[in-house]
């Protein structure tokens, strides 16, 4: 497993964040491994960690179909990479997390030179469930402040196994769920209380800093899986988060018809539609007339 950059890029020095505590390494590539013993009274296991930067390529596959019951956590430092499985692309930038299940068929592009990151591979079906739950509720990209608590123990467990001391099974178990437990606490403390917007009425969704156009961007906006948001939502207001959304946009569209001098083109953009044929086709049907109806009617 290696992640990489083009040979192009910065010297290691040059591509660590200022925020980054880790030693830097001569080597273009670092990659470390924790012996873990298989105790069963030990559930949280650790596989391996490391710190990589500039191994000199710019695309790589990740090879660990082997192993099962495995989970990957990568923080970006610097540079960016996109993650793609499929017809899956996930674009991850400095400060971002990417967390995904193994074995998966995937691989890495490198986005932007001097790619630094921080990845921790843990395995068992005990750790793959705690990444469910979080993963559930925040989704397998978000954006984590370099002095978190969990990149700071990240940047631990790296120095730990570095260190190349034998280690008994449990203290894996203890710093592999201290870790886990560090990451769900801080994305839980930080994001915007979900309970408080279920309490509004759908309307006061128009309160948001930027009315979203989609349910991707409503959940990234707000903190939440777009899954996981879809479930409360439509548990809490009997409506589908995209159905609520359209609904918002073509009434923001109706309040501007009557109180603005925009044109027809112009609102449509506002409100999320590619064309202004395909906005009139919707505004008709939510409010049965056309836009510019709407606005006679309402002048």
């Amino acid at each position: 497993m290696s992640l990489a950059t083009s040979r192009k890029g910065p010297r290691p020095s040059e591509a660590r964040s200022p925020n980054l505590r880790l030693l830097a390494t001569r080597h273009r590539e670092f990659v470390t491994h924790a012996r873990v013993g298989g105790d069963a009274q030990c559930p949280y296991g650790l596989t391996a960690c490391g710190f990589n930067f500039d191994a000199g390529k710019s695309v790589f596959p990740e090879h660990l179909g082997s192993i099962e019951e495995l989970v990957m956590w990568r923080y970006v430092v610097a540079g960016g990479l996109v993650w793609e499985s499929g017809h899956r692309q996930v674009r991850i930038d400095p400060g971002m997390v990417l967390a995904t299940h193994q074995p998966a068929a995937a691989r890495l592009i490198v986005a932007a030179e001097g790619v630094s990151v921080i990845w921790i591979l843990m395995p068992g079906p005990l750790a793959r469930g705690y990444f469910d739950q979080i993963t559930a509720r925040f989704g397998p990209v978000h954006a984590l402040a370099p002095a978190s608590a969990p990149v700071r123990l990240a940047e631990e467990l790296v120095r730990i196994v570095r260190a190349g001391r034998s280690r008994p099974p449990f203290f894996w178990a203890e710093h592999a769920y201290r870790f886990l437990s560090a990451w769900h606490q801080h994305l839980d403390r930080h994001r915007p209380p979900l309970r408080r917007l279920l309490a509004m009425t759908p309307e006061s969704l128009r309160v948001l800093p930027s009315l979203p156009r989609t349910v991707k961007s409503l959940a990234g906006q707000l903190g939440y899986s777009p899954s996981y948001l879809s479930r409360q939502i439509t548990k809490r207001w009997k409506e589908t988060p995209g159905r609520l959304l359209r609904e918002l946009r073509l009434g923001e569209a109706a309040r501007r018809l009557c109180h603005s001098s925009d044109t027809v083109q112009v609102i449509a953009a506002h409100a999320g539609y590619a064309s202004a044929p395909a906005f009139i086709t919707a505004f008709k049907k939510a409010w049965g007339r056309t836009p510019l109806a709407y606005r006679h009617e309402h002048r």
